[in-house]
C-alpha cells in the first residue's frame, strides 16, 4: 500500500515532490507536469497530502495516520537505529542512554518504529 497521485486532480506544482524525504514521488513527464508516487520508496508518512493545494493525494484503503510516536525508555537501549534511520533528526539523545522523540520534528512516518530491535517505540493512531 502506498499514497498515490490523482491524475485528473495534479496540476504539477510539485509541492508533494519536494516534500517528500524519501524520494518516492517524481515528475511522470519531462515538463513536470505531473507527478507520480513510487509504491517501494513510500512510507506512508502522510507529508505530502499535507502540502498538496488540490486534494490530489489519495491515501490507501484503510489507511490510518499516525498521531504520535514515543519512546518507551525502560525498554529503549540507546543503540540509536531509531536516529540513524530517521530523515527528520527526531529522535535524539546519548549511546547506551534512552533516546527521546522531539515531537516538534517528527512527522509521524513511523520508520523509526520498523528500525528499533527492541519494541521500544510506541505509536498512537
Amino acid at each position: 500500500m502506498a499514497f498515490r497521485i490523482d491524475e485528473s486532480r495534479c496540476v504539477g506544482c510539485g509541492g508533494c515532490a519536494f516534500t517528500c524525504l524519501f524520494g518516492a514521488i517524481s515528475a511522470v513527464t519531462s515538463e513536470a507536469k505531473l507527478y507520480a508516487i513510487d509504491a517501494e520508496k513510500c512510507v506512508e508518512c502522510s507529508q505530502c497530502s499535507h502540502v498538496c493545494p488540490n486534494d490530489a493525494i489519495i491515501a490507501p484503503d484503510g489507511y490510518k495516520p499516525i498521531k504520535r510516536v514515543t519512546i518507551i525508555p525502560d525498554e529503549c537501549k540507546g543503540c540509536s537505529l531509531c536516529s540513524r534511520a530517521c530523515k527528520a533528526g527526531a529522535p535524539t539523545g546519548k549511546i547506551k542512554e534512552p533516546f527521546e522523540i522531539n515531537q516538534d520534528k517528527c512527522f509521524r512516518c513511523g520508520v523509526c518504529v520498523t528500525k528499533c530491535k527492541f519494541g521500544a517505540i510506541k505509536v498512537e493512531y
